[in-house]
């Protein structure tokens, strides 16, 4: 049995398992709690939603659920883990809690149960007004809310600090998504810290991103010399930038139900359009047509960017460092995916393998992946 024999039956078993392990919202995952703090001087003002599942010594009844009434018999303890899950610190020190209890949402909705062992819920509202011996001047927020199941995946928070000193003062605004991934966050830092804040999410999203690496690796793929390797990525890179400055300065607005399963039909559409045509041959007119497909197509993945840029808390106050930051983070992860594959493109043609017969069963590969990345995403759009 020869190497090619192997590499094929190599490249048939790593399609199959692509194709069970493809999860495409893994990467634009949208928040389900929220909160809201308040800065004045040396005081935070802060509400809170926090999960049930992380808290603990509550279930009295052992149905694993939180009631009115386990709520009221233990509120002390939880009110200390609630501190211990939402730390604020003022330059590194926790301040005196001079106010703080827990609700249920949504307690007197009418026609709601009102006894309070008939009262359930599995999300709390923290609220909280701590207090600094001086002016806060750095303050962070750690959320340890994201480890038990059930718990959110994300916690969307908006923040505004004003002047004690002088109302008139215009206030500063930040909204911020934490997750486990970024559990810990520093309010009002300013231009830089926002842009390096956002270099390594841009960075990460683009290589966990299955729609978008699969993009590319077609794209690069159906692609020969290195000239115009640069060209289209070149062309996926202005496309994408101009859809996503333009989505989050709120000039353009798509749904992601429909953004999502237009980047999976890109997949395909590339796919197709180089099993059509031979790359080896395609010069003049039909590289030209090559070079405008994957510059649309990149227009509709700056869309996905812009989603995901959303979904972690564009910073409202220094929104164009933030931009920025993820912009730059997604073109250096597209610069290392580019430059892995050269390398084992490289390698698998040095060990025999013919470049044509690698680009079509690649070609295959991404569009039945893709095939099945639209389907899923059609599939959750029909859900929403």
């Amino acid at each position: 049995m020869t190497f090619r024999w192997w590499a094929s039956c190599a490249l048939r078993l790593g399609a199959c398992l692509a194709l069970g392990c493809i999860n495409p919202v893994a990467a634009h995952l949208m928040p389900q709690a929220q909160g809201a703090v308040r800065v004045d001087g040396n005081t935070v003002y802060a509400t809170v939603s926090l999960p049930v599942a992380e808290l603990r010594g509550f279930d009295t009844n052992s149905d694993g659920r939180l009631s009115l009434l386990e709520l009221n018999q233990h509120r002390t303890e939880l009110l200390d883990q609630a501190n211990r899950l939402l730390d604020f610190r003022s330059n590194g020190q926790a301040g005196e809690r001079i106010f703080e209890d827990l609700l249920i949402p949504h307690l007197h909705t009418p026609g709601a149960p009102t006894a309070p062992d008939q009262v359930f819920t599995e999300q709390l509202i923290s609220m909280r007004r701590l207090q600094w011996p001086t002016a806060i001047q750095t303050l962070s927020l750690r959320a340890d809310v994201f480890k038990a199941a059930g718990s959110p995946q994300q916690l969307a928070l908006q923040a505004v600090t004003i002047s004690a000193a002088d109302p008139n003062t215009a206030a500063l605004a930040e909204a911020v998504i934490l997750s486990s991934h970024y559990p810990e966050h520093f309010f009002f830092q300013g231009a830089m810290a926002s842009f390096k804040r956002f270099v390594p999410l841009g960075m990460e999203h683009m290589l966990v991103g299955v729609d978008h690496l699969l993009f590319l690796l077609t794209v690069l793929v159906g692609t020969v010399g290195w000239r115009r390797m640069v060209g289209v990525v070149t062309a996926f890179t202005v496309a994408h930038s101009i859809t996503l400055v333009l989505s989050t300065l709120g000039w353009l607005g798509v749904s992601p139900s429909l953004a999502e399963p237009l980047i999976a039909a890109s997949i395909v559409l590339v796919a197709l359009n180089n099993l059509r045509t031979d790359s080896l041959t395609n010069r003049g007119a039909k590289a030209w047509r090559h070079l405008g497909l994957v510059f649309t197509c990149g227009l509709i993945h700056g869309l996905g960017f812009a989603t995901a840029l959303a979904a972690l808390g564009g910073v409202s106050s220094q929104r164009w460092p933030g931009l920025l930051g993820f912009n730059l983070g997604v073109e250096l992860g597209q610069l290392v995916f580019a430059g892995a594959l050269l390398v084992l493109w490289s390698a698998a043609l040095r060990l025999g393998l013919a470049q044509h017969t690698l680009q079509r069963r690649v070609s295959m590969l991404s569009a039945a992946m893709g095939g099945v990345l639209l389907w899923q995403q059609l599939a959750n759009s029909v859900q929403m």
